[in-house]
């Protein structure tokens, strides 16, 4: 590393330093995450209040006069005395002030209640739930916790004010795998009660119809429940506003019930209005498991929930400073591979120096990454054996982004000699089909494209038949290949089979790469399909065959399509570790970066996807490039035409 990067290094690490210990003050509102205006107190001394609490009749009207005191003088009123009436206003309205002045918590390093105040961290949750509370959204999080920031005890005080100064009769339920876990988390809440100011409101605990699991707030009619995954029957059902689901990650599936089952029931009686709130939190526990599927969901949009990720890095207590700059430049030069993936995600050089004292206390660098994790697919990276590094596959995430054409692809008839007439393809809003590129049409170049099919069945459950397009292009310029399009479906096998060589027709009749098992095994769905290459090859004349060319040259019958065997499967990812490791390809599709995640080594030596998870757009990758790697670099093709003896013109390519 030279000079002038060792020298952009520590510029970027000098703002993400000012940035974490940036100064918060939650009595003046400096350094809130969320919108504030200026409530003067006189004509030098404000306070930063929500913009939401400015909008607000009586607050309005005070910063319209001017200042506080000015109010107080037009109206009669004491000063001090409005003062402290707007105190306790700013308590209703302003969450990080309540919890400055009216909540104490126990500090882990000093075993005494000091006043809650919000760290770094818990901004960033409480923006994303304020902003929506008070826009009358209702609040659905998914949040993905670190070790020791306090998520819980956020979600729960949150909770606490909205019953306490926002809503009556407003019930909640703290759900954890064992009671003790929920009762642990609503003893949050009592503490907060004792030490809550009088003045501002009295909160007051009794016994919810003699029983000790349910808490009724007397002055607000709202109870608070607890209830377990493993005796969900003990929870009360009715009218619940809002729930708070700890460790949902530790939640196992058993032959009595699911918890997605057990999630439900608890849910379905939260109305979908302002001020209901549904928080599913959890460190990750492997990949594979409900946590994780609705937290994808979340993240890829397909669900109602918010998720929120907090790293390592983002929490100020995971800091080791240096001595002087002379040892922080000594770091820099020992910084490893990880190390700066890590600050290149946003870490400071001192939490590294922390982190890399951390790290020696975990056998395995998966164990760390679960703990403290720097990304979301870093911390759910499965505690097994994943076939690829977790670290390498990061690498090519960057390169991910929607796709550019969504719909399908359709021709004149779906199978025989029509099928590959008429192609074209149609936009359709949720289409299986998604293109990052069209064909390029535009100049002719031989062996340009690669078009793989891993073959699936056509029921919901069964795998998904997946076609990959691998542009090889950038190739001519010392480039690497790019996945530029994916159809994954369900569908009868000799459909599919055919759907794929018109897409290979569609792009400028590419190299078409069948995976060749499914079509070889007798039994399967559509036993006609077991000749159907044998059908295509009649009007489709660039197909792979796994044969020694010099075999077919010795009349050897044609074996066509990828045959997958226990061998080929581990060639395959040995391949796409030397692809993922020196990043010798390019993935636009977020679903093929997830699927080589989840891809590992079984205790049985095989390969797969982990449990409840699909390979099949991984395998439709790994063949395609796997036979890219086998062809000649791609080459233009030019029309050149000669005059026969006869006086006829004929047209012939030749390649430049």
């Amino acid at each position: 590393m030279n000079a002038d990067e060792v020298n952009t290094i520590l510029a970027e690490n000098r703002k993400r330093v000012q940035a974490l210990f940036a100064s918060y003050n939650p009595l003046t509102g400096e350094g809130s995450p969320i919108e504030r205006e200026r409530l003067y107190f006189d004509t030098k001394t404000y306070v930063l209040i929500p913009s939401y609490m400015a909008t607000t009749p009586t607050i309005k009207t005070i910063r319209e006069a001017g200042s506080v005191e000015c109010y107080a003088l037009l109206k009669g009123i004491d000063p001090a005395a409005l003062r402290d009436a707007i105190h306790k206003l700013r308590a209703v309205y302003d969450f990080e002030f309540w919890c400055a002045t009216c909540v104490k918590v126990f500090d882990k390093i000093s075993g005494k209640l000091v006043p809650f105040i919000l760290r770094r961290a818990q901004l960033k949750l409480v923006k994303e739930i304020i902003g929506d509370l008070f826009s009358g959204l209702p609040i659905r999080v998914v949040l993905l916790k670190s070790r020791q920031w306090g998520g819980s005890t956020v979600v729960q005080m949150f909770m606490a004010w909205i019953q306490l100064f926002h809503r009556e009769h407003w019930n909640s339920v703290i759900v954890a795998d064992v009671e003790d876990q929920a009762r642990t988390i609503r003893s949050m809440y009592s503490k907060m009660a004792k030490q809550h100011p009088v003045e501002i409101f009295p909160v007051r605990f009794r016994n919810f119809e003699g029983s000790s699991k349910n808490k009724e707030i007397i002055d607000r009619q709202a109870v608070i429940s607890i209830g377990s995954m493993q005796k969900p029957d003990s929870l009360r059902s009715g009218d619940i506003k809002m729930a708070h689901l700890s460790e949902v990650g530790l939640w196992r599936r058993t032959k009595e019930r699911k918890p997605e089952d057990v999630i439900q029931t608890i849910i379905g009686s939260v109305p979908l209005e302002p001020f209901t709130v549904v928080v599913l939190e959890s460190t990750a526990k492997g990949i594979g498991n409900f946590f994780h599927n609705t937290w994808c969901d979340a993240v890829d949009g397909r669900s109602a929930y918010k998720p929120v990720f907090v790293a390592w890095f983002e929490i100020e207590l995971y800091y080791k400073p240096f001595i002087d700059e002379k040892q922080r430049r000594k770091f820099i030069a020992t910084m490893t591979r990880d190390e700066l993936s890590r600050f290149y995600m946003g870490a400071t050089l001192e939490g590294l120096n922390w982190y890399r004292d951390k790290r020696r206390e975990y056998s395995t660098d998966w164990q760390m990454c679960c703990e403290f994790p720097s990304s979301a697919e870093e911390a759910f990276q499965t505690s097994g054996h994943p076939a690829h590094d977790p670290l390498d596959v990061r690498q090519l995430r960057p390169f991910v982004k929607p796709p550019v054409f969504v719909g399908e692809l359709i021709a004149d008839a779906p199978y025989g000699k029509e099928a590959l007439q008429g192609i074209r393809f149609v936009e359709k809003e949720g289409g299986d089909f998604l293109l990052w590129k069209m064909p390029d049409t535009t100049q002719r170049i031989a062996d340009r494209y690669v078009v793989s099919l891993d073959i699936g069945g056509r029921t919901p459950q069964a795998d998904y038949s997946v076609i990959s397009v691998v542009d090889r292009y950038p190739l001519m310029m010392g480039g690497v290949e790019e996945c530029i399009a994916t159809y994954r479906f369900h569908l009868y096998q000799d459909l599919t089979v055919w759907r794929a060589v018109q897409v290979a027709e569609f792009f400028n009749h590419a190299l078409f790469v069948p995976e060749a098992n499914s079509l070889d095994k007798k039994g399967q769905e559509g036993d006609h399909s077991l000749t159907i290459l044998d059908e295509i090859k009649e009007y489709y004349d660039n197909i792979f065959a796994r044969n020694d060319p010099a075999r077919i040259k010795e009349g050897e019958p044609l074996k066509l399509g990828f045959q997958t065997t226990f061998a080929s499967k581990t060639d395959l990812v040995t391949q796409m570790n030397k692809r993922l490791r020196d990043m010798l390809y390019i993935e636009r599709d977020k679903r093929a970066l997830d699927e080589i995640e989840w891809y590992e080594l079984k205790p049985d030596g095989s390969f797969g996807a982990i449990d409840g998870k699909h390979d099949d757009i991984y395998m439709s990758r790994a063949i395609a490039l796997k036979v890219s790697s086998l062809m000649d670099i791609p080459v233009e093709v030019k029309i050149s035409k000669s005059r026969q003896a006869g006086g006829e013109i004929v047209y012939t390519e030749a390649n430049i």
